[in-house]
């Protein structure tokens, strides 16, 4: 019965977009209307693409979730890390969970701009020449596959339940999603998370076309990570429009072209 509810968690949770739509719409809302900067920048065709990347990544990961999903339980099972649900109780675990995934998820994107084949998939989300609520999603659907088949098993095997990794999900596309847009938190709201959370100034920094601002703030959900591994850049303070985003030599209308975008891990080298 664990197996099954574990099954249908993650299936329900990854594969129908249920937990992310609304949370997009919202985000989506909030920098349309009340924006930190108007983007100069055409921004219909980089939305075409960028949420087309969005459907073939979320198809790519529900033909994946269920047998994923049976391999992580099978994993978990076996894992010397695994917990009774009695001994910590249900909350304490999930906070485990959650600290844990997130520091698997950033040794995972430290490893995505490291290892060129590993970066051949990335790339493609740094190759967007904005950055708005629409960056977030923008992921090569063979990188989706790789980062939910790393987090799932690695995941299990830190003792970590598929109910608990989709919840870890949920989480971390909640605050990439403000992360990436093109918003301003309040200033006291700011001062209170900036030590701890990723938000918008903090992760702009990691999409600067510069490659020594790019090879920082890795953090997905917790900034703390940079902090204590000597990996943070700190904040965009000045005007947003200082920073270029992209990758210097993919910034021509071609290059962002859907079909060109697919075939990026083919052309791509290195992060410049």
């Amino acid at each position: 019965m664990i197996a099954l509810a574990d099954t249908f968690a993650i299936f329900s949770t990854l594969s129908s977009g249920a937990a992310i739509g609304p949370s997009l719409l919202a985000v989506a809302l909030w920098e349309l209307f009340w924006p930190e900067h108007r983007n100069a920048l055409p921004f219909l065709s980089r939305w075409v693409s960028n949420f087309s990347l969005f459907v073939l990544s979320l198809a790519c990961t529900a033909l994946l979730t269920p047998s994923l999903t049976w391999l992580t339980n099978m994993v978990l099972e076996r894992s010397p890390l695994r917990w009774a649900p009695g001994e910590f109780g249900f909350w304490l675990h999930l906070v485990y969970a959650c600290l844990v995934l997130d520091a698997l998820n950033y040794v995972l994107h430290r490893a995505m701009h490291k290892f060129p084949m590993l970066w051949r998939l990335h790339s493609l989300h740094h190759s967007d020449v904005s950055l708005d609520v629409s960056t977030t999603v923008r992921h090569h659907p063979l990188e989706a596959i790789v980062t939910a088949s790393i987090m799932g098993i690695a995941g299990a095997l830190l003792g970590c339940s598929a109910a608990e990794v989709a919840v870890y999900a949920v989480l971390e596309t909640v605050v990439q999603l403000v992360a990436h847009a093109d918003v301003r938190l309040p200033r006291f709201l700011e001062s209170a998370v900036e030590r701890i959370l990723v938000t918008p100034k903090f992760h702009r920094m990691h999409h600067s076309s510069e490659a020594s601002e790019t090879d920082s703030n890795y953090g997905q959900v917790f900034a703390f990570w940079d902090g204590l591994l000597g990996t943070s850049s700190g904040l965009a303070e000045g005007a947003r429009a200082a920073i270029e985003f992209g990758l210097k030599k993919f910034r021509d209308s071609r290059s962002q072209r859907l079909d060109q975008l697919l075939l990026l891990p083919v052309h791509i080298f290195d992060p410049n």
